[in-house]
């Protein structure tokens, strides 16, 4: 059986409105909901969710599951 090989893209995105540890935690579990996000990574003093994901999420689903959180998610780089 032959593999199907995947290229992911990595974003980095600045998470504004976190205060606390718990809110990179709340970011991370709603980042990781998405359907086509293979990994999360917040980190609280940055203010910053380094994403993985398959290459075909949009920009947008990211930023709505933040949203829906009570965070916000501007773009800051993607590879």
């Amino acid at each position: 059986m032959l593999a199907t090989l995947t290229y992911g893209q990595t974003w980095t995105l600045r998470i504004g409105g976190m205060h606390c540890i718990a809110c990179t935690l709340a970011v991370k579990k709603a980042l990781l909901n998405v359907p086509g996000v293979q990994e999360a990574k917040v980190n609280f003093k940055t203010e910053t969710a380094t994403v993985t994901t398959n290459g075909s999420v949009p920009l947008r689903k990211m930023q709505d599951a933040v949203a829906q959180t009570g965070y916000s998610a501007m773009p800051l780089t993607q590879k």
